[in-house]
């Protein structure tokens, strides 16, 4: 909906001075950036000059200060300020609406508030002032479903048609990061070349070389009494060039998962996927994982990664070595 009202304001000419983008999918406030920085240099005829400061480095008086300074030649400034969420109310009290009286000519400021949510804008004086005026453009975390709506949008954009079926299985394989699922689209569209289909089929012979895919390969592994099939998989993310400790992250935060979700028991699927903070299909996965351990072994899991990790920052020993030192010790129970 944000997107919408955004390439509206650019097809009518009518771009707000100043936007509050703001929500939890920074993937899509990205996207929104890159598009109104795209729209403006259309219609001006070349790209603004493009400002950007982070609100820990500076006041939103100085920042809104430097967009009555515009360059005398040139078709005037974008500025960006990041995390604008972190300025207190009565800052934000202060220097915003005088601004947003007077905005200065041939300038257009985008405050970016990942932190804020759709019910303190509305709250807000001044923030609900920008929403009513189609200013304040929120980028909220996709549900399910409108993941895979979304998906098969991308999918078209690219030329292709993707199915339901296609985008659960991309979903299941590569999770709900946009990011990553944008560029698993990518590989997917190359992989089917003159195919106009995408198809579950080519999610599932790509899944090998999916990082995503693979840590899951991986927590799964656990389940299993042969440590080889652990170790031959933390080969195929070695391969895939990931680092050692951001492998062990990503493997420690599946081991939390799965014992939320042991200690959940059989809670209902919304319950489930709410309290894991990923999609219902994702959820059900690691439920089917979490019932292959106890939660004590899943606490000694947990022990033996975090004795890896402080191995990994304290020894100058290979780092595969610890992460194979705890993945042989870890299996299901």
């Amino acid at each position: 909906m944000s997107q919408a009202i955004l390439e509206r304001h650019l097809k009518q000419g009518t771009p707000r001075p100043l936007y509050l983008f703001y929500g939890e999918e920074e993937f899509l406030m990205e996207r929104a950036l890159a598009r109104l920085e795209a729209g403006l240099a259309a219609r001006l005829g070349e790209a603004p000059a493009k400002v950007v400061a982070s609100a820990q480095d500076t006041g939103l008086e100085e920042f809104l200060a430097q967009a009555r300074h515009a360059t005398l030649f040139g078709p005037g400034q974008l500025l960006i300020l990041r995390r604008a969420d972190a300025y207190p109310e009565r800052v934000v009290q202060a220097a915003l609406p005088p601004y947003l009286e007077h905005p200065a000519p041939r300038a257009w400021v985008v405050l970016l508030a990942p932190a804020l949510k759709t019910r303190e804008v509305e709250r807000h004086p001044v923030w609900s002032r920008l929403k009513k005026s189609e200013a304040a453009l929120g980028f909220r975390r996709l549900r399910e479903e409108e993941l895979h709506q979304w998906l098969a949008r991308e999918a078209q954009d690219r030329g292709k048609h993707l199915s339901l079926a296609t985008a659960q299985a991309l979903v299941a394989v590569v999770g709900d990061n946009l990011a990553e699922l944008t560029q698993e689209l990518e590989k997917l569209v190359l992989y089917a070349g003159a195919e106009p289909r995408l198809t579950p089929a080519m999610v599932q012979q790509l899944a090998s070389h999916s990082r995503t895919f693979t840590i899951f390969a991986l927590v799964d592994a656990l389940g299993e009494a042969d440590p080889r099939l652990r170790l031959s998989a933390l080969d195929q993310l070695l391969e895939l060039g990931e680092p050692a400790a951001k492998i062990l992250t990503m493997l420690a935060r599946q081991v939390r998962l799965l014992l939320i979700a042991r200690e959940l028991g059989e809670a209902p699927p919304p319950e489930l996927a709410a309290r894991l903070g990923v999609p219902p299909s994702i959820a059900q996965n690691i439920r089917r994982q979490a019932a292959r351990f106890s939660p004590a072994a899943l606490r000694r899991h947990l022990w033996l990664l975090h004795q890896a990790d402080r191995h990994l920052k304290t020894s100058s020993g290979n780092p595969r070595l610890w992460l194979e030192w705890a993945l042989v010790q870890m299996g299901p129970g």
